[in-house]
Protein backbone atom coordinates (compact mmCIF):
# COMPACT_ATOMS: atom_id res chain seq x y z
CA UNK A 1 0.00 0.00 0.00
CA UNK A 2 2.68 2.53 0.96
CA UNK A 3 5.27 3.07 -1.72
CA UNK A 4 7.71 5.76 -0.62
CA UNK A 5 5.62 8.93 -0.31
CA UNK A 6 3.06 7.72 -2.82
CA UNK A 7 0.07 5.78 -1.53
CA UNK A 8 -1.63 3.45 -3.96
CA UNK A 9 -4.53 1.03 -4.15
CA UNK A 10 -5.81 -1.33 -6.82
CA UNK A 11 -9.51 -2.02 -7.09
CA UNK A 12 -11.90 -3.91 -9.32
CA UNK A 13 -14.98 -1.82 -10.11
CA UNK A 14 -18.10 -3.85 -10.92
CA UNK A 15 -21.55 -2.81 -12.15
CA UNK A 16 -23.04 -3.31 -8.70
CA UNK A 17 -20.45 -0.83 -7.35
CA UNK A 18 -21.80 1.82 -9.71
CA UNK A 19 -25.40 1.15 -8.66
CA UNK A 20 -24.57 0.99 -4.93
CA UNK A 21 -22.50 4.17 -5.15
CA UNK A 22 -25.27 6.03 -6.95
CA UNK A 23 -27.81 4.86 -4.35
CA UNK A 24 -25.47 6.01 -1.57
CA UNK A 25 -24.79 9.44 -3.11
CA UNK A 26 -28.29 10.20 -4.41
CA UNK A 27 -29.82 11.29 -1.07
CA UNK A 28 -26.77 13.49 -0.37
CA UNK A 29 -26.93 15.49 -3.58
CA UNK A 30 -28.79 18.79 -3.69
CA UNK A 31 -29.73 18.12 -7.31
CA UNK A 32 -31.92 15.21 -6.18
CA UNK A 33 -34.16 17.56 -4.21
CA UNK A 34 -34.06 20.30 -6.82
CA UNK A 35 -35.25 17.76 -9.39
CA UNK A 36 -38.07 16.50 -7.17
CA UNK A 37 -39.19 20.07 -6.43
CA UNK A 38 -38.98 21.09 -10.09
CA UNK A 39 -41.07 18.14 -11.22
CA UNK A 40 -43.55 18.74 -8.38
CA UNK A 41 -43.97 22.39 -9.45
CA UNK A 42 -44.51 21.32 -13.06
CA UNK A 43 -47.11 18.73 -11.99
CA UNK A 44 -48.87 21.33 -9.82
CA UNK A 45 -48.87 23.85 -12.67
CA UNK A 46 -50.18 21.29 -15.16
CA UNK A 47 -53.00 20.17 -12.87
CA UNK A 48 -53.93 23.78 -12.06
CA UNK A 49 -53.91 24.64 -15.78
CA UNK A 50 -55.86 21.53 -16.76
CA UNK A 51 -58.42 21.35 -13.91
CA UNK A 52 -58.38 24.89 -12.61
CA UNK A 53 -56.92 26.35 -9.45
CA UNK A 54 -57.89 24.45 -6.26
CA UNK A 55 -61.05 25.82 -4.62
CA UNK A 56 -61.36 23.73 -1.45
CA UNK A 57 -59.07 22.25 1.18
CA UNK A 58 -59.69 18.84 -0.34
CA UNK A 59 -58.66 20.13 -3.80
CA UNK A 60 -55.48 21.61 -2.31
CA UNK A 61 -54.67 18.33 -0.58
CA UNK A 62 -55.20 16.33 -3.77
CA UNK A 63 -53.15 18.65 -6.00
CA UNK A 64 -50.28 18.90 -3.48
CA UNK A 65 -50.27 15.12 -2.97
CA UNK A 66 -50.28 14.62 -6.75
CA UNK A 67 -47.46 17.14 -7.17
CA UNK A 68 -45.32 15.49 -4.48
CA UNK A 69 -46.09 12.04 -5.87
CA UNK A 70 -45.27 13.24 -9.36
CA UNK A 71 -41.98 14.75 -8.17
CA UNK A 72 -40.90 11.61 -6.37
CA UNK A 73 -42.19 9.37 -9.17
CA UNK A 74 -40.45 11.45 -11.81
CA UNK A 75 -37.20 11.33 -9.88
CA UNK A 76 -37.55 7.57 -9.45
CA UNK A 77 -38.16 7.14 -13.19
CA UNK A 78 -35.11 9.28 -13.95
CA UNK A 79 -32.96 7.23 -11.59
CA UNK A 80 -34.21 4.00 -13.14
CA UNK A 81 -33.40 5.24 -16.64
CA UNK A 82 -29.99 6.40 -15.42
CA UNK A 83 -29.26 2.98 -13.90
CA UNK A 84 -30.23 1.25 -17.15
CA UNK A 85 -27.88 3.59 -19.03
CA UNK A 86 -25.10 2.93 -16.51
CA UNK A 87 -25.53 -0.84 -16.78
CA UNK A 88 -25.49 -0.86 -20.58
CA UNK A 89 -22.79 1.75 -21.20
CA UNK A 90 -20.24 0.65 -18.60
CA UNK A 91 -17.57 -1.85 -19.55
CA UNK A 92 -13.95 -2.63 -18.91
CA UNK A 93 -13.12 -1.65 -22.50
CA UNK A 94 -14.11 1.98 -21.82
CA UNK A 95 -12.28 2.05 -18.48
CA UNK A 96 -15.34 2.33 -16.24
CA UNK A 97 -15.39 -1.27 -15.00
CA UNK A 98 -12.55 -3.58 -14.11
CA UNK A 99 -9.15 -2.97 -12.64
CA UNK A 100 -8.31 0.57 -11.55
CA UNK A 101 -5.00 1.57 -10.02
CA UNK A 102 -5.09 4.76 -7.98
CA UNK A 103 -2.05 6.58 -6.64
CA UNK A 104 -1.98 9.61 -4.35
CA UNK A 105 0.85 12.06 -4.82
CA UNK A 106 1.41 15.70 -4.00
CA UNK A 107 0.27 16.50 -7.57
CA UNK A 108 -3.07 14.74 -7.42
CA UNK A 109 -4.95 11.49 -7.87
CA UNK A 110 -3.42 9.37 -10.60
CA UNK A 111 -5.60 6.66 -12.20
CA UNK A 112 -4.68 3.84 -14.56
CA UNK A 113 -7.24 1.53 -16.20
CA UNK A 114 -7.12 -0.84 -19.16
CA UNK A 115 -8.16 1.98 -21.50
CA UNK A 116 -6.88 5.21 -20.00
CA UNK A 117 -4.68 6.90 -17.48
CA UNK A 118 -4.75 10.35 -16.08
CA UNK A 119 -4.01 12.76 -13.30
CA UNK A 120 -6.70 14.73 -11.51
CA UNK A 121 -4.91 17.59 -9.77
CA UNK A 122 -5.95 18.28 -6.19
CA UNK A 123 -7.00 21.83 -7.03
CA UNK A 124 -9.40 20.51 -9.67
CA UNK A 125 -10.99 17.88 -7.43
CA UNK A 126 -14.17 19.32 -5.92
CA UNK A 127 -14.60 16.93 -3.02
CA UNK A 128 -12.99 13.99 -1.23
CA UNK A 129 -15.06 12.01 1.25
CA UNK A 130 -16.32 8.62 2.35
CA UNK A 131 -19.88 7.80 1.33
CA UNK A 132 -21.24 4.46 2.47
CA UNK A 133 -18.80 1.72 1.44
CA UNK A 134 -16.93 4.02 -0.99
CA UNK A 135 -14.27 6.69 -1.04
CA UNK A 136 -15.29 9.31 -3.56
CA UNK A 137 -13.29 11.87 -5.44
CA UNK A 138 -15.72 14.31 -7.08
CA UNK A 139 -14.06 15.67 -10.19
CA UNK A 140 -17.06 17.72 -11.32
CA UNK A 141 -20.80 17.80 -10.66
CA UNK A 142 -21.53 14.25 -11.72
CA UNK A 143 -18.08 12.81 -12.47
CA UNK A 144 -16.54 10.72 -9.71
CA UNK A 145 -13.70 8.34 -9.07
CA UNK A 146 -14.81 5.74 -6.54
CA UNK A 147 -12.77 3.32 -4.51
CA UNK A 148 -14.66 0.59 -2.65
CA UNK A 149 -13.53 0.12 0.95
CA UNK A 150 -13.10 -3.59 0.18
CA UNK A 151 -10.05 -2.64 -1.92
CA UNK A 152 -8.00 -2.18 1.23
CA UNK A 153 -6.50 -5.00 3.29
CA UNK A 154 -7.42 -3.33 6.56
CA UNK A 155 -9.58 -0.51 7.84
CA UNK A 156 -6.38 1.22 8.95
CA UNK A 157 -5.04 1.15 5.37
CA UNK A 158 -8.28 2.71 4.14
CA UNK A 159 -8.19 5.41 6.83
CA UNK A 160 -4.55 6.20 6.01
CA UNK A 161 -5.42 6.54 2.32
CA UNK A 162 -8.40 8.82 3.06
CA UNK A 163 -6.40 10.91 5.53
CA UNK A 164 -3.58 11.38 3.03
CA UNK A 165 -6.01 12.26 0.22
CA UNK A 166 -7.83 14.79 2.42
CA UNK A 167 -4.56 16.38 3.50
CA UNK A 168 -3.43 16.88 -0.12
CA UNK A 169 -6.89 18.11 -1.13
CA UNK A 170 -7.17 20.61 1.76
CA UNK A 171 -3.66 21.92 1.10
CA UNK A 172 -4.50 22.53 -2.57
CA UNK A 173 -7.77 24.27 -1.76
CA UNK A 174 -6.32 26.41 1.02
CA UNK A 175 -3.71 27.76 -1.43
CA UNK A 176 -6.45 28.62 -3.91
CA UNK A 177 -8.32 30.82 -1.41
Amino acid sequence: MLCGEIMEVTTDIKRNDLIRFNLAILPRMRSTYVTILSIAILVFAFIAWNKGFPQSNNDWFVIIAAAIGGGVGGMFAGVLISFIFILFSSSSSNGILGKHEYKLSSEGLYEVTSSNEGLSKWGGIQEVKVVGPYILFRISGFLFHIIPKRSFSTTEDMHSFVTEALEHWKNAHNKAN
